[in-house]
């Protein structure tokens, strides 16, 4: 309708590192125009209102639950793991119910005024929502999700284990809506019999050809295989621009100042075992003897066991604007350290903790930028002291991380993605009445 603007709606879990970028696609729809509202669990750390957007929150987040002890042996990346635990699947879905049951709650009040919806697949309730509701929805991957005979399931590292099994773990997710079900009854009973709960079965597979996919990393590290069931929007990793009046802090600059580039180390949150894993890393600090910066978090590295004139540390860091004065980087794997490493052409040590982050760790290797990576749970200190050792030293990951850096650079990344967004949700205001208050 002439006159009013867009109305786009992004709904995201908020386990963490899955708010940064929808909180940069919603700063770049604001750019176009857009009223943009985010819903998601509590943000404990105010990323989306620092961002500019309106959040919505729903209740508790899902993390103090995931990290829980007794939920670690479900977030090994075999799926032979997942269904030989299934009465301890049983007890994670009874501790999730509320917070699932008002997340998906507030996500379908939220639809109600909205032109488009933008969803993270692991909101697997979605899809069916906005069916109904008559609302284009855009399924933004963060990571390889689309079944494909040429690998598995990027959530379980994404190795290659033959056609029939790499098309069989992507069934795994069905237990997406199996967590699912007892929300959905609830909502029904509250809302009349609403009936939004119809779409059950493989929420990564089902009526994909009714949505819109949109790929948030580049070719570059995986490509196209060839055989998805639907088209799929490849963007390029999204960055954010830094804010021109943005700094680092000001001890991080000083200690920039006092002596040769330094690694930057970012492994947070460390889950579990955070305590023996913060002692490794220390330990492995030491034994390198160099330079480093820690970007903490409340209870890790906070300070750091053993204070030392190479250590200096922040909460207040911003990647994009620190990478580019260091010599390598230390990290998860997760997508937007990663990227962010990559971007600035900096060689990775890659230390994942579970499956999308084994295989981000395993494609940056195959490029050469990084060597092959070790989960974080087994690295030992005198080993993670020589793969630092050899990534701030060795000509060769040097070259890969700049030769890497100058292919992502044709991305067109956060961009490309917001057009395709404003177009469709344009294209919504063109064909609908104004939607009811």
């Amino acid at each position: 309708m002439i006159g009013r603007i867009p109305r786009t709606v992004i709904i995201t879990l908020g386990t963490g590192d899955d708010l940064p970028p929808f909180c940069i696609l919603g700063q770049a729809l604001v750019e176009r125009g857009h009223e943009v509202r985010v819903v998601t669990t509590r943000d404990p750390h105010g990323r989306i209102r620092a961002s500019g957007l309106e959040a919505i929150e729903a209740g508790d987040g899902f993390r103090q639950v995931l990290d829980d002890p007794r939920f670690e042996l479900i977030r090994r990346t075999e799926p032979a793991a997942l269904l030989a635990n299934l009465p301890l699947l049983g007890a994670l879905r009874r501790a999730l119910q509320d917070r699932l049951t008002a997340l998906i709650e507030t996500s379908l009040i939220e639809m109600r005024g909205a032109d488009i919806v933008v969803f993270d697949p692991l909101a697997f309730f979605v899809g069916p929502l906005a069916r109904e509701a008559g609302l284009p929805a855009v399924r933004v991957m963060r990571h390889p999700m689309l079944p494909t005979r040429t690998m598995s399931a990027a959530l379980f590292g994404g190795h290659d284990r033959g056609r029939i099994e790499n098309r069989l773990s992507y069934e795994a997710f069905r237990l997406l809506s199996w967590f699912g079900r007892r929300s959905f009854a609830e909502i029904r009973r509250r809302h009349g019999g609403h009936s939004s709960a119809s779409a059950f079965g493989n929420p990564m597979t089902a009526d994909l050809a009714g949505l819109h996919h949109v790929a948030a990393w580049s070719p570059v590290l995986s490509p196209d295989p060839g055989d998805w069931p639907v088209p799929v929007l490849m963007t390029g990793f999204w960055q954010a621009s830094p804010h021109p009046d943005a700094r680092l802090p000001d001890p991080i600059e000083a200690f920039l100042a006092a002596g040769p580039p330094p690694i930057y180390v970012d492994l947070r949150p460390m889950g579990w075992g955070a305590e023996s894993r913060r002692a490794v890393i220390e330990s492995a600090l030491e034994r390198w003897g160099g330079r480093a910066i820690l970007r903490t978090a409340p209870g890790e590295f906070t300070p750091p066991l053993r204070p030392s004139p190479n250590l200096a540390w922040s909460e207040a860091i911003d990647p994009p604007l620190l990478l580019p004065r260091t010599a390598a980087a230390v990290h998860h794997g997760d997508p937007s350290t990663l990227a962010a490493a990559l971007q600035t052409g900096r060689p990775s040590v890659i230390l994942p903790q579970w499956g999308d982050q084994v295989f981000w760790g395993r494609r940056v290797a195959g490029l050469g930028a990084s060597e092959v990576p070790v989960p974080l749970r087994q690295v030992g200190a005198e080993d993670l002291a020589g793969r630092i050792s050899r990534a701030v030293s060795d000509p060769g990951l040097a070259e890969a991380a700049a030769a890497v850096a100058q292919r992502l650079a044709g991305d067109p990344g956060v961009s490309l993605a917001a057009a395709r967004i404003d177009a469709l949700a344009r294209a919504q205001l063109r064909d609908r009445p104004i939607p009811a208050a």
